[in-house]
């Protein structure tokens, strides 16, 4: 076990290098302290990295709650807690246990380092620092990687574009982020935007007026996937005005670092944001000689890649808690045509397995 020390050097690091986990670090030790006692008792056998992994969970359920979307929205998700215990051969009263330490965790946890590192950044109007931030889940969050497609079609493109791995994987970080939708056609800013308006009733004084213009500058974000662009006027050294291959132009593009100065008519690939009016380059943009422009059709490539996730997603299955074998492809794409069994479906309540209307109805006295 570790000690106070030590856990909070590596809580400190399983964390953005930004933010700062001084404010319920002691809180956190505490459940950590908790949950090894259970594990040591009831588990067959486990790591820190795995009692870890929960208080993570933890943790982003006291923040916004933004794993708890997913774990409702997604069958391949399925109850967390209940996963984790399963996973380490736990019977049903340590189940209990740890569920019953999880809720108590979230409904008595006075703070959160975690959401108040989020507004910040938010509210900071810094573009680095929102990326930063939103590429920070998809990156770290084992929740979220259940519910994307199958990557490498995706890196394989940015790897051919960059050359370089590492340069690759930011902007595949990048690209979740922002271009990535969910099933219900949200994206990260979306779902995160109405997390903070869910969390303004809970909220008093100034944190109530925080978490709403944090939901209302989530809601300026607008993004392109990667697409190539030719640089036609400059501004400053950083700031310059593209032509999109379609025609469309993007003035006063802000690049996150200086640009030489003989870039007129240069074309490059990038992820463009726009965020409270201004156009930013999310991440890395790539400068490209003019033979490989015309071989570039944005609007092909991906249709080619979305269309070999979902391929990919057909072919992968998955049982459901309650047995029920599903394809990837039915989770991650598809919702309920009827309008009230999707929205039933999007609280996990699901009509083709045992769901809570079962168990009203064995609870019902026969006449």
């Amino acid at each position: 076990m570790y000690t106070i020390a030590e856990f909070t050097s590596r809580w400190q690091h399983l964390h953005h290098p930004s933010m700062n986990v001084d404010g319920d670090v002691v809180f956190f030790y505490e459940i950590y302290v908790r949950l090894h006692r259970l594990a040591e008792q009831y588990a067959a056998g486990f790591d820190e990295q795995f009692i870890l992994s929960l208080l993570l969970y933890t943790e982003n359920t006291i923040a916004v709650g933004l794993d708890g979307v997913y774990e409702y929205r997604y069958r391949n998700v399925g109850d967390v807690v209940f996963r984790w215990c399963e996973s380490l051969d736990m019977g049903t009263d340590a189940t209990s246990q740890v569920d019953s330490l999880v809720s108590e965790a979230v409904s008595r946890a006075g703070c959160s380092a975690l959401r108040q590192w989020m507004t910040e950044c938010v509210l900071s109007g810094d573009f680095s620092r929102i990326s930063g931030m939103m590429a920070w889940f998809p990156c770290e969050d084992p929740v979220m990687w259940h519910i994307f497609p199958d990557l490498r079609f995706r890196e394989v493109m940015f790897r051919r574009l960059t050359g370089d791995w590492q340069t690759a994987r930011q902007m595949l970080w990048a690209d979740l982020a922002f271009n990535w939708r969910d099933k219900r056609g949200y994206s990260l800013a979306d779902t995160l935007s109405r997390q903070f308006r869910y969390e303004v009733s809970f909220a008093e004084g100034k944190e109530k007026d925080r978490l709403k213009e944090a939901a209302e500058s989530l809601d300026a974000i607008r993004s392109e996937r990667l697409d190539t662009y030719t640089v036609i006027g400059r501004k400053d050294g950083r700031t310059l005005t593209l032509l999109h291959r379609d025609g469309r132009e993007f003035r006063d593009v802000i690049f996150p670092a200086p640009v030489s100065e003989n870039v007129q008519s240069r074309p490059l690939a990038a992820q463009l944001v726009t965020y409270n009016d201004k156009t930013y380059i999310n991440g890395s943009a790539v400068w490209l000689n003019k033979e490989a422009l015309p071989v570039w059709n944005g609007e092909t490539n991906w249709s080619d890649i979305l269309r070999k996730e979902q391929d990919a997603a057909k072919l992968t299955f998955f049982t459901t808690t309650f047995g029920k074998r599903l394809s990837l492809y039915e989770d991650l794409y598809t919702v309920p045509e009827d309008p009230e069994e999707a929205c039933y479906a999007d609280m996990g309540i699901y009509f083709d397995e045992p769901n809570i209307f079962d168990f009203l109805g064995c609870m019902k006295p026969e006449n």
